[in-house]
């Protein structure tokens, strides 16, 4: 559900033309053109007293463009995928899509905070630069054995 609620939201942004999720293996970083691109691979799930707690990997990364200033050019490609990932990140805890659809979370599910965003610049078999973080959310959960009754069927 919260994957398709993110590449929803991607759909939405204006810088964002590729969307993928998996692994970082299976994203197929050398067969596509089309940047500014996000990518989300499931990180972890996590059981405590009342709580499950849902964890995703988000990268957001674009082409690395001027080859002549390439640390000016790497930090530019950098702040602008920040941007980005704030703009996410706001879009979730304001419970609203930069268009203003509404984005339907759930009472019960909460962003853990703080969020941390870390940049990076890689040559894959594109040049990309980009920042990346992991965004976990609480959700109630009562180990509840009638809620795992279709489990044994």
């Amino acid at each position: 559900m919260m994957i398709k609620l993110i590449e929803k939201w991607a759909s939405y942004h204006q810088q964002i033309n590729r969307f993928s999720f998996g692994t970082i293996q299976e994203a197929d970083l050398g067969k596509s053109d089309q940047y500014c691109w996000m990518h989300v691979a499931p990180s972890s799930v996590s059981y405590s007293d009342g709580a499950r707690t849902i964890s995703l990997d988000i990268m957001i990364a674009d082409l690395v463009k001027d080859h002549d200033d390439k640390m000016n050019a790497e930090l530019d490609v950098i702040n602008d995928c920040a941007l980005i990932m704030e703009d996410l990140i706001n879009s979730i805890e304001n419970s609203q899509y930069s268009v203003g659809t509404v984005v339907e979370l759930g009472d019960n599910l909460v962003l853990q905070k703080p969020v941390n965003v870390t940049p990076f610049y890689n040559d894959f078999t594109n040049n990309l630069a980009g920042v990346e973080c992991t965004l976990s959310f609480d959700a109630d959960y009562t180990f509840d054995y009638c809620d795992t009754s279709h489990l044994l069927q």
